[in-house]
């Protein structure tokens, strides 16, 4: 059996902001920089992520908690992360969608894979359309909620989701190992150079 995203969820796009983001320091919202999703698909929430903002127009909605799904909608990597704690009142602009899951029949570890997934990408990827030109790529509301998820047996969904976040923290460190690696060829030519 398979539902759409539609009946099992709610999706919410993040803040839309009709002019420049108001940050400030006795803001009474905290704002979460995308750029905290890294490519690995880890979320990671630091005081450099989430700034303070002015907001007079929240909706009680676009609040992200502890269990929502944040998926990155606009550009090539629409990547998907559970949110397990953030500080309290924090939104996102509308780059983003906020899912929460709302059929008790789905785990939203299992969700937020299901949205990583190669048969996801492909329905995103149809839904963008043929367009031409310069354009960055969206996934809108419509989209996501059309798209089809397999109910499976609990246990398998935390089989797979656990199995994802194996593979997410795999990523990662492979990408900080490299990058490491860079940094010791580095200074190990520039030790070599300085000897003439």
């Amino acid at each position: 059996m398979v539902k759409h995203f539609k009946n099992i969820s709610t999706i919410i796009t993040g803040h839309v902001f009709r002019s420049k983001i108001p940050y400030s320091t006795d803001g009474n919202v905290n704002l979460l920089n995308m750029d905290a999703i890294s490519t690995a698909g880890i979320v990671r929430i630091s005081e450099e992520d989430v700034k303070k903002i002015q907001l007079n127009d929240i909706k009680p909605e676009e609040i992200i908690m502890p269990g929502d799904i944040l998926f990155k909608a606009k550009g090539l990597n629409n990547t998907a992360v559970l949110i397990d704690s953030i500080p309290s009142n924090t939104t996102v602009t509308a780059s983003c969608h906020i899912i929460r899951v709302a059929d008790k029949n789905f785990l939203p570890e299992y969700v937020c894979s299901w949205l990583n997934s190669s048969v996801a990408k492909n329905h995103f990827s149809k839904g963008a359309g043929q367009a031409t030109g310069v354009t960055i790529a969206n996934v809108s509301k419509a989209t996501l909620e059309s798209l089809e998820i397999p109910l499976i047996p609990l246990k398998n969904q935390k089989l797979i989701s656990n199995i994802e976040e194996c593979a997410k923290k795999e990523k990662e460190l492979s990408i900080q190992i490299a990058d490491n690696k860079n940094l010791l060829y580095r200074a190990i030519i520039e030790k070599e150079l300085q000897k003439y």
